[in-house]
């Protein structure tokens, strides 16, 4: 992970002289659930905060380059079951079950438009666990890929409101091997998406 930030900074600084420099926030909502399995088909999406702070190198004109540090809060909802008399019940009660990440997203853009700008990204999502309710049988470190929709507005020459529609999707298990072994791996992966807005200057 740091020979990862490392190399990721010695490029960033290789293309920044006479570039243009952001740094902003941003904060909106998550959407997200897991991959369903035989125990979670009852599960459906959960709400949860997302924001932080950004940096974003504008290069070549109209490439972008961004990074951010985002407090992340993921998991899914879910609806036990109740076994009776040999009969199977779906409880009316929901259980929220939640997994709070410092989640680092690392985008690659390329800007359409002048004063507002359409910017389709692709990118990955290093995170790490900070918070969650069995934190043992938690994996401390999960990666994802994202595809993103951002919005920009000039509301000056330092200033600009962005908007962002995100898609994510983990290529790590949430679980780690010490734990649900028996669970195939497609079904232990976050899945969601963020719609999030902030501000940034440019330095």
């Amino acid at each position: 992970m740091r020979q990862f930030l490392s190399i990721l900074f010695i490029l960033i600084s290789t293309f920044a002289l006479g570039q243009n420099h952001f740094v902003g926030f941003q904060s909106g909502l998550n959407f997200t659930s897991v991959k369903p399995n035989e125990d979670l088909e009852n599960s459906s999406m959960k709400t949860g905060f997302i924001g932080g702070v950004t940096y974003d190198l504008n290069f070549s004109n109209r490439y972008q380059i961004g990074i951010g540090f985002l407090y992340s809060q993921q998991g899914f909802n879910d609806k036990p079951i109740s076994v009776e008399d040999e009969n199977v019940y779906v409880l009316d009660e929901k259980i929220k079950i939640k997994y709070d990440y410092l989640s680092i997203p690392i985008k690659i853009g390329y800007e359409m438009g002048n004063k507002i700008k359409i910017i389709p990204k692709i990118g990955i999502i290093p995170a790490i666990l900070v918070k969650a309710k069995h934190k043992d049988y938690v994996s401390k470190f999960d990666f994802g890929g994202l595809i993103e929709v951002g919005v920009e507005n000039d509301l000056s020459e330092n200033i600009v409101l962005c908007s962002a529609l995100s898609y994510m999707q983990s290529l790590t298990n949430y679980f780690n091997s010490d734990y649900f072994d028996r669970y195939d791996d497609t079904a232990r992966k976050h899945y969601g998406f963020s719609l999030s807005v902030g501000l940034k200057y440019r330095l």
